[in-house]
């Protein structure tokens, strides 16, 4: 029995929906697969810590229920036999279920998602059940489950995106990019986490963050910018004018000594149009200044007046070559 089939029958259980013949399954998985069954009961304990002992008793009381709901609308003769069949299940049940269903009192299952998706030449925003709003650039997704705004308010990020969020002391507000995570309270700022590139832009706007990486805690404060390396796991902390980061709300680009590589990869995403350095030693040239991006031309003739660069369209494609 793989790991999957052991979670699942277990989910059944709890939920009070496991067939007879699945609940003997399970009885048989904890006899009889020791491996699996310390894997289970590592992964149950320690999904949680201390817990109250009134949480305890009513999970056992609704263990105990549950363990004898199959008995409803059996024929009288059978009931007695069954309850001892029950009975000697639950024997070896009880103690990594009442376990497990103590997990779930804390920590509801996330069995559903939601997910906003902006794609390529497309922006997006939406608001978050407790108001919190949430604006999307191009080539971007969120997702969030239902159990959002109970204990926290988790949600994950790939691209670019501006939050916007309402301040609730109890309850953090915590984005997840890749191996870092933003935690908020109730503040505005900006990430730009995509896949492709090599580093993780975060910049504040206003309120207080903080910034976990897998190797440290930074607390920052208005107008900072980090840039968190992916590959050296290391960040690089400077103050700039946070608008100017988070301007392509408006269809505005800022870019500070950006390689054109870089440049080219955004204004791809935004357009949805695919962009070829005929010259591959043009991707390290350097570009500072902003770019009005609500036409395509219009930013390529920017990069043309400021980098020697010079650009030709054929077939929906734009290719990038030196200009002599």
């Amino acid at each position: 029995m793989n790991k999957e089939i052991c979670l699942h029958l277990f989910e059944l259980y709890i939920s009070g929906e496991a067939s007879p013949e699945e609940v003997v399954q399970l009885k048989s998985f904890l006899e009889n697969d020791p491996d699996l069954n310390k894997w289970l009961e590592v992964r149950v304990t320690g999904s949680f810590g201390t817990v109250a002992p009134d949480i305890k008793t009513k999970m056992l009381e609704n263990i105990r229920s549950r363990t004898n709901y199959h008995i409803a609308g059996r024929k009288k003769k059978n009931i007695k036999r069954y309850l001892r069949r029950v009975s000697n299940i639950a024997a070896i049940l009880l103690p990594v279920v009442v376990i497990f269903s103590i997990y779930l009192y804390l920590n509801p299952l996330k069995t559903e998602s939601y997910e906003v998706i902006a794609d390529k030449g497309e922006k997006a925003g939406l608001t978050l059940p407790e108001g919190s709003t949430v604006a999307l650039n191009s080539g971007s997704r969120i997702m969030y489950y239902n159990d959002y705004n109970l204990k926290d308010r988790y949600i994950k990020l790939e691209g670019e995106a501006y939050f916007d969020i309402r301040h609730n002391q109890g309850k953090p507000f915590i984005v997840e990019c890749e191996d870092i995570k933003v935690t908020v309270l109730g503040t505005s700022f900006g990430i730009k986490a995509y896949e492709n590139e090599e580093n993780i832009s975060i910049v504040l706007n206003s309120g207080k963050i903080q910034l976990t990486t897998p190797k440290e805690k930074i607390e920052m404060a208005p107008n900072d910018r980090i840039l968190y390396n992916k590959a050296t796991q290391t960040t690089t902390l400077e103050k700039v004018n946070a608008g100017d980061y988070t301007d392509w709300k408006q269809n505005r680009l800022r870019f500070e000594n950006e390689s054109l590589e870089n440049i080219v990869k955004t204004i791809s995403r935004m357009h949805n149009i695919d962009i070829v350095f005929e010259d591959p030693q043009l991707k390290s040239r350097q570009f500072t200044g902003t770019l009005d991006n609500t036409d395509i031309k219009s930013v390529l003739d920017a990069i043309k007046l400021t980098s020697l660069i010079d650009y030709r369209l054929k077939n929906g494609v734009v290719y990038l070559y030196k200009d002599n």
